[in-house]
């Protein structure tokens, strides 16, 4: 949880210093980062649910890098844990990824009528 909110505020400084920094079509861009950010996440959650999948290459269940850490923590683990945090990265990146072409033709519209 506090992986996604770190994320969030990253992207949206990242919207204001392209703004600032007169970047067309920044918002796009900002969503873009977002895209790529939240599919290193699922690749990461992917990985680590895989491996959990092998209790021999852990001696049990244990988190298998530092970017799944942050977003699952460390209480409760379990393979359905890691099943259902992999399931719900991969339906926001999904969003994120159907958002990108609106946000894009919305923005470019937006800024041509300006």
């Amino acid at each position: 949880m506090i992986f996604l909110f770190v994320c969030i505020i990253f992207v949206a400084v990242s919207i204001v210093v392209l703004r600032k920094a007169g970047v067309l079509y920044s918002f796009s861009k900002g969503v873009a980062l977002a895209a790529g950010i939240s599919l290193l996440a699922v690749a990461c959650l992917a990985q680590n649910y895989t491996q959990s999948l092998i209790p021999e290459a852990n001696d049990g269940i244990a988190i298998s890098n530092q970017i799944a850490y942050w977003i699952i923590g460390e209480d409760g683990w379990s393979h359905d844990l890691f099943l259902n945090i992999f399931n719900q990265s991969i339906f926001i990146t999904g969003i994120i990824i159907i958002l990108y072409p609106v946000i894009l033709v919305a923005e470019s519209k937006f800024s041509s009528k300006a």
